[in-house]
């Protein structure tokens, strides 16, 4: 069998394993010219290819983005890891390496415990067991300039 493959530039913030709910839209589809509800349509019809194994998403990730060189040491025990929550696909390339864990039932997004943090968290010491390895997307994601997760610190 065949996997078409599908790229979203965004993140996605949901943190129910059935993105199917979630309302909000790839970027990509956001500049389509078509209702709202034929954009969510496409999104149902994707994820219904995915649980059925027809498909698989990878991440895409912009040349030239440097990491984000945040000082999670110092931040980890105020935050509690509230990054490692965030659910995102993994690019190609970090499928092929193998190191870092995908979820079977959603190829290929980072995977997760049952606790909702990320499969590599050690959550008794909030480390990160692929640190030198993690995913581009953790490397360059940065806290400090994400609104949503200034308002989950905050709450």
């Amino acid at each position: 069998m065949t996997a078409a493959t599908f790229c979203f530039r965004r993140r996605i913030m949901s943190n129910d394993s059935d993105s199917s709910n979630d309302s909000r839209l790839p970027d990509e589809l956001n500049d389509l010219n078509i209702s709202d509800e034929e954009k969510q349509r496409i999104v149902n019809l994707l994820n219904r290819m995915i649980e059925l194994g027809f498909g698989s998403i990878y991440g895409e990730e912009d040349e030239g983005v440097p990491d984000a060189h945040v000082d999670c040491p110092s931040r980890i025990h105020s935050c509690k890891a509230a990054c490692c929550t965030l659910t995102f696909a993994l690019t190609k390339d970090e499928v092929r390496k193998g190191i870092v864990k995908h979820n079977t039932d959603k190829p290929f997004f980072i995977a997760r415990n049952a606790n909702g943090y990320c499969a590599h968290l050690d959550i008794s010491t909030l480390t990160c067991a692929i640190w030198e390895d993690r995913p581009l997307r953790c490397r360059r994601y940065d806290c400090r300039e994400d609104d949503q997760m200034k308002k989950t610190l905050k709450s």
